[in-house]
């Protein structure tokens, strides 16, 4: 198989809003910790090619989306369809659109990124050489938690006590302390890594204003400085419950926080490394689709009744444009309400007669010999994973978060309590929330699975 790697700079100017940690939060960059990349390989086998795209940026609409992937497939020599593109899903990159009142999008940003990311594409078509994979998945413990139900939100956790390497969650099983990794070397040098994990790149958190990529963004950085030459493409994993271990903290502490999970992280990927073994097959296979799943049965007069109520809220007596007001929590302010409102005029800006709006979910699958790399454009939640991994006919079933368009996917618990990921994000992104995306999402990807075989 012939594989070439390639990295561009993505790295705003300052002063454009980033993504994440609530809604109308007006977080301007201030400094850049680290510079964002789009990093890219190309895999060539015989007749079949494909091309996976990780962007260090919060999420992708379906259009930028679309963009990205022509501009990277002309780049690259391939068709727009084999373009497997998602996103680190760092907090601390620029808006870029697609999320409501989470960062507004800079223009300038958002027009010169898919030639900026297509750079990336170009260079891996130029380094394009004869390789050979090898294949680990090692220990990964200690970085995460899952946010529902093990303390995840560590505003106030004690921060000695979890800087320790020792530290572990007092549920580790609702984790998935697994590291990925899928190694290319020529000519016996390593050439280019894919690493693939579980957890939210958020360990900056709403009181930071830095420009970097996060955990997994570092910790690419360490391992491209150790490597040089080197590209090491981090691929998100089912991450939609669990974050960081240390998150949400002041900058000082964030920054500390920043070095030693990535540091950690890093450590954890390069034992993989050692251990990695060569891959049994090398074929490559491809499939990319769309499926449409169940949305509530809202109709047109239910949400036109709950516009004009949300509307009568930003017509009080003393309202200002200060979204964060009564010492309220990020995500239980007018802010929330305006993104509400906003989703709402999407949807029924979006409605055609009796028929209300509901765009499909890319589903991109990439097998390379016993690896199967299964992308959506939602972020998973942690329990969805086991029963889709399970009935996967490969060896190795990555599940990649955040391709083609973004979201959530909650499990049943989550979609039972009705609370931010099961009913407000798909307003935050112009959509009416999912029915049963628990149980028709893990099907749809276990066909893409067995497609792939």
């Amino acid at each position: 198989m012939k594989v070439g790697f390639g990295r561009s700079d993505i790295t705003p100017r300052l002063g454009v809003q980033l993504a994440g940690y609530g809604p109308y939060r007006n977080r301007a960059a201030a400094e850049i910790v680290a510079p964002l990349h789009a990093r890219a390989v190309l895999l060539r086998d015989r007749a079949r090619t494909a091309l996976i795209v990780s962007v260090e940026l919060c999420g992708l609409p379906r259009e930028l989306d679309a963009r990205i992937r022509a501009e990277a497939a002309c780049a690259a020599g391939v068709d727009a369809e084999e373009v497997f593109l998602s996103v680190t899903h760092t907090h601390s990159a620029p808006a870029v659109g697609g999320m409501l009142g989470w960062g507004e999008a800079d223009q300038m940003y958002v027009e010169t990124l898919p030639i900026r990311a297509a750079a990336a594409a170009a260079q891996a078509r130029a380094m394009l050489a004869d390789a050979e994979w090898r294949v680990a998945a090692g220990p990964c413990e200690g970085i995460a938690v899952n946010r529902e139900t093990d303390a995840g939100f560590a505003m106030n956790a004690d921060l000695a006590e979890r800087l320790d390497p020792a530290w572990r969650p007092a549920h580790p099983e609702q984790t998935d302390p697994t590291v990925r990794v899928l190694a290319a070397y020529a000519s016996g040098r390593l050439i280019g890594l894919l690493h693939h994990f579980a957890c939210h790149p958020v360990v900056y958190g709403e009181k930071t204003a830095a420009i970097h990529g996060d955990y997994a963004g570092i910790a690419s950085l360490r391992l491209e400085a150790a490597h040089p030459g080197t590209v090491a493409l981090f691929l998100p994993g089912a991450l939609g419950d669990l974050n960081p271990k240390l998150n949400h903290r002041n900058p000082a502490e964030s920054l500390r926080a920043l070095r030693a999970i990535a540091r950690l992280y890093a450590a954890a990927i390069q034992r993989s490394l050692r251990a990695a073994q060569p891959l049994t097959s090398h074929e490559l296979r491809t499939r990319r689709t769309r499926a449409t799943f169940a949305r509530q049965p809202w109709t047109r007069a239910q949400v036109m009744r709950r516009i004009a109520q949300l509307e009568q809220v930003f017509r009080r007596a003393g309202i200002t444009d200060f979204p964060h007001t009564g010492g309220q929590p990020p995500l239980l302010t007018h802010g929330m309400e305006l993104t509400r409102l906003n989703g709402l005029r999407a949807l029924l800006a979006g409605w055609r007669g009796n028929r209300a709006p509901n765009p499909p979910v890319c589903l991109h699958g990439v097998r390379i010999g016993p690896v199967a790399l299964l992308g959506f454009g939602l972020e998973l939640y942690h329990s969805l994973q086991h029963d889709i991994v399970t009935a996967s006919p490969h060896p190795q079933t990555w599940l990649v978060s955040l391709v083609g368009g973004m979201g959530y996917a909650p499990d049943a618990a989550a979609q039972a309590r009705a609370g931010y990921a099961a009913d407000f994000v798909p307003l935050m992104c112009g959509e009416i929330p999912y029915r049963r995306i628990h149980r028709e999402l893990p099907a749809a990807l276990i066909g893409l699975a067995r497609a792939l075989s």
